[in-house]
């Protein structure tokens, strides 16, 4: 009997996850938002049939702001008080996160067709350039577009982005995490226990790592707070075509190779992905005559939520500076903050 009711409660509990799991919206053609926007406006732009969602804040030059891997554009709420006041922020839930559409199919959310979607996305609000910010997977996005889209961007900003110097051999690893959400019901389960906060302050702490004992009491309210609002949007399907990015991405690696645009690359030596960024940016200093290498002594993978106004203040300086001619070239030494 004992034995009957804890199968009983645990099919309750799975029955639960699996209906929070499916819950989540694949398609927004009303333009709802899960929650308003701590900072600027929530705006919605359709491209071929996809409702994208972003945050405009601030005016001036434009900056795209694009997330990393499983994150909403509140990834960039600690930064947007210091840019916003200098630039115009679009800060964007790329297609698959927050309240942008979460297709199921016939879209695989390669690090190419989000490229494609966002040279669209500027078409479209007839943005003709913009700088652009990245991290993680945003921050590939971002070296993508300078790759294949130059004329359309000014500079580029890529916190940790991946995807060059041989897709793969980029190793990455979730887990079985990856296993888990590759089937439609059962990967509905882990995704119904993310969507319910229950592991918020799990998954807060591994994205933090090294960094999150240092925090002050605020500022891990505000961390948290993002995190937890960035699992309440969760979806099975692009999560895991996200997980496997580099897997199904095509290797842009020769293309970035020629890539003329002045780019600031920054990384965290505490990081989980610090030998993965690290030769990223060697690759780029080798390549690239237009390139600024910082990494942070302390730094982990997500620096624009552990030092938002350090590398705001970067960001800025590095905007600030001039365009300069092919033949010259930005110092290619990287710099170390400590």
């Amino acid at each position: 009997m004992r034995l009957k009711r804890i199968g009983l409660i645990l099919l309750m509990f799975s029955w639960v996850f699996l209906n929070s799991g499916c819950s989540y919206m694949v398609k927004n053609d009303q333009h709802e938002i899960y929650s308003k926007a701590k900072y600027g406006m929530d705006k919605f732009v359709v491209i071929r049939g996809y409702n994208i969602h972003y945050v405009e804040a601030g005016e001036g030059e434009p900056i795209l702001l694009i997330p990393g891997a499983f994150s909403t554009y509140r990834h960039w709420n600690r930064v947007i008080p210091y840019l916003s006041k200098h630039y115009k922020l679009l800060c964007m839930d790329y297609l698959g996160a927050g309240d942008s559409d979460k297709p199921r199919s016939g879209f695989k959310y390669t690090i190419e067709e989000q490229t494609d979607l966002i040279a669209n996305m500027m078409e479209k609000l007839q943005i003709p350039k913009v700088h652009i910010v990245g991290v993680s997977y945003g921050g590939a996005i971002a070296l993508n577009i300078a790759a294949r889209y130059p004329e359309k961007v000014d500079k580029i900003v890529s916190i940790e982005g991946n995807g060059i110097n041989g897709n793969k051999h980029q190793k990455i690893s979730y887990g079985p995490m990856e296993e888990l959400l590759r089937f439609p019901v059962i990967g509905e389960v882990p995704i119904g226990v993310i969507r319910s906060g229950l592991a918020d302050s799990f998954v807060v702490k591994s994205v933090m790592g090294k960094a999150w004992e240092q925090m002050s009491g605020t500022e891990k309210r505000e961390i948290n707070e993002i995190v937890s609002q960035n699992n309440k949007t969760a979806s099975r399907a692009s999560w895991y075509h996200i997980i496997r990015t580099l897997k199904t991405s095509k290797d842009f690696t020769e293309e970035a190779k020629t890539v003329t645009i002045p780019i600031l690359y920054l990384y965290g030596e505490n990081s989980d992905y610090h030998d993965m960024a690290k030769g990223n940016a060697d690759f780029l200093k080798i390549y690239l005559p237009h390139i600024e290498v910082v990494s942070f002594g302390d730094g982990i993978h997500d620096l624009q939520l552990q030092k938002p106004e350090e590398v705001s203040n970067l960001i800025l300086e590095f905007l600030a500076k001039p365009r300069i001619n092919e033949q010259n070239a930005f110092n290619p030494n990287a710099q170390m903050f400590k």
